[in-house]
Parts: C-alpha cells; sequence; structure tokens
C-alpha cells in the first residue's frame, strides 16, 4: 500500500493586539457618534467590523499599506484602510499596538469636533 503524503501547513500564530490610550478614545468616541446619528445597529456593525478587522491584522500584519521613514519606538507604521475608517497600526513578533483609528469622514461638518 502506497504512502500518503500530505503537505504540512505552516502553523499562523495570531498576535495579541494593545490599544493605544488616545487610539482607543477616538475609536469610543466614533461608536458613540455613529449610535446617536445612526443607531445601535450601525454602531453595532461598525463596532463588528474594527475588531473583523483587528483580527485579520493580527494573523497578517503586514496586511496594510507602509509608510516610508514613518517609525514608532522602532518599528514600521502601517495603516490599514477600511470603508469610513483607518487602523494606524505597528508590530513586533508578539503584539500588534494600534497607535490611531482614524474617521475617515472627520472633515465632515456633523461630526463632533474636540
Amino acid at each position: 500500500m502506497a504512502k500518503r503524503c500530505f503537505l504540512k501547513s505552516k502553523r499562523i500564530m495570531a498576535l495579541k493586539h494593545r490599544w493605544h490610550s488616545k487610539a482607543k478614545k477616538d475609536f469610543d468616541d466614533t461608536i458613540a457618534f455613529v449610535f446617536q446619528e445612526f443607531g445601535y445597529g450601525s454602531a453595532t456593525k461598525l463596532f463588528s467590523e474594527v475588531y473583523d478587522r483587528i483580527k485579520i491584522l493580527c494573523t497578517f500584519p503586514e496586511a496594510g499599506l507602509r509608510y516610508k521613514n514613518l517609525l514608532y519606538q522602532g518599528k514600521e507604521v502601517r495603516v490599514f484602510h477600511m470603508r469610513k475608517s483607518s487602523i494606524v497600526y505597528c508590530h513586533n513578533d508578539n503584539t500588534l499596538f494600534i497607535l490611531a483609528f482614524w474617521n475617515n469622514r472627520s472633515n465632515d461638518k456633523s461630526y463632533p469636533k474636540d
């Protein structure tokens, strides 16, 4: 009987993620704004979409666009663009650091200013 040969897939280990305090505040403010303006369903959808993208980034941290010559504590900064938001991050061997959450609609007059 012939031996079966199976390719052993390389196990992909997902990174842990950590939010910078300013990024977490911006994300929370954006969720609150969407909830106030568009309701619970839209806020929940945005929340789920962001965390789904973070899960992807934890598995594939090179997915975002690299910014040349931009470093944060010696690490390369990347940006992952979503439909109406962007996640600015960097990573090392075991952690994805979310540096900023950018609402691409922030120039909208109805968006609250600090």
